[in-house]
């Protein structure tokens, strides 16, 4: 059986994809403030994937395809195992949606 993961788990992991992110030289601050509790645009981890997941194109998304670093996207964090009780189908279908024949 599976870990079950919640949504402060869902934070920690995407403050190290931010991270990441902003080692490639990309900082999404905006994003960042969604999903950290101490600031005033927070929304919650969930809510903030979700902003991005059902925007037709992002800046994030962009930079990461550009350098190849698409296993870094909220996109495919959403399609891995550990995050499914957190993601509907929905979200699933419109991830593999915008990845179209990209792979994680």
């Amino acid at each position: 059986m599976p870990n079950r993961y919640d949504e402060a788990d869902l934070e920690v992991e995407l403050l190290h994809l931010y991270k990441q992110w902003g080692a490639l030289g990309y900082w999404a601050k905006r994003f960042h403030q969604m999903f950290s509790p101490h600031c005033k645009r927070y929304k919650g981890g969930v809510a903030a994937v979700r902003s991005v997941l059902y925007k037709n194109e992002t800046r994030g998304f962009s930079f990461l395809e550009q350098h190849d670093r698409l296993e870094l996207s909220v996109e495919c964090l959403v399609l891995k195992p550990e995050w499914h009780q957190l993601f509907n189908d929905r979200d699933r279908n419109r991830t593999k949606e915008k990845l179209g024949r990209k792979t994680c």
